[in-house]
């Protein structure tokens, strides 16, 4: 739709009211001359900056204007706008909250490479975070954040984490499965009332060092006579635990030799 004459002039200088009618014109012609109006206000640079119809341009020429690069809310709504220039989204990621950037890291409107990015900021700022800001965090974060949330080990932070709907079994494995993990990480995974239900966490957790033999124990009737007979020869299960595997398996009926200590 090519725009008229009365059109462009009127975007060049119209008062705010007059720009209201203009912002959401599908022409970029009509929108560039709106970003040299004096009269654009912060809140109709907003709706320019979150339009998912328009040119990259134009949010380059919006970032451009050092009025707007410099509003907080405009690089917010650039940064979540899949129309503007990544490197744009880069530089200004860089001056977001980290409430702002986590809630980045889970819009899906957002590309995966700049999702990426926040993340990174994110982990990167996880050690210096006080206490607070970490529980908050871990309510709302991505999987990946949450997984730095909990290595970094503080006891009311994993709670919160083990508690977020978008931390996945296979995340749980993953924590399970780290090398420096703290113990009573494994403890409190052991205690979770979701995560100790799952059959393949319980399998890892009785192979882990730090899993509390009374939980041990609370999952041996559940696990499947076949895994029972693995684990027992699994040269990673605690040698305190093997005389339960054989006690269970006894108690089945089942033919084993001695127990392995």
């Amino acid at each position: 739709m090519n725009p008229s004459d009365e059109e462009l002039k009127k975007a060049l200088t119209a008062d705010e009211e007059g720009l209201r009618s203009l912002v959401y014109h599908p022409s970029p012609q009509v929108i560039s001359r709106i970003l040299l109006n004096h009269n654009l206000t912060e809140d109709l640079a907003l709706i320019i900056a979150g339009r998912r119809n328009i040119q990259p341009r134009i949010l380059e020429s919006l970032y451009q204007k050092r009025k707007w690069r410099d509003s907080y809310h405009v690089a917010l709504a650039l940064c979540k706008n899949s129309k503007t220039p990544q490197k744009i989204s880069l530089s200004l990621m860089k001056t977001l909250r980290i409430f702002d950037l986590s809630d980045l890291t889970r819009n899906k409107l957002v590309p995966v490479a700049l999702r990426t990015k926040a993340e990174a900021f994110i982990k990167e700022k996880v050690l210096t975070m006080p206490l607070g800001i970490k529980i908050a965090l871990a309510k709302r974060a991505s999987s990946n954040v949450l997984l730095k949330l909990i290595e970094d080990g503080m006891k009311e932070v994993v709670h919160a984490c083990l508690d977020n709907p978008l931390l996945t079994e296979g995340d749980i494995s993953r924590i399970i499965h780290m090398k420096k993990i703290a113990s009573h990480v494994v403890r409190q995974i052991a205690e979770h009332r979701k995560w100790a239900s799952r059959y393949d966490i319980r399998r890892a957790l009785i192979r882990h060092n730090h899993t509390p033999l009374s939980c041990v124990v609370t999952y041996l009737p559940g696990i499947k006579t076949t895994d029972l007979k693995e684990l027992r020869k699994d040269p990673e299960v605690p040698s305190s635990t093997k005389p339960f595997l054989y006690r269970e398996l006894m108690d089945r009926g089942e033919t084993v030799p001695d127990p392995i200590h």
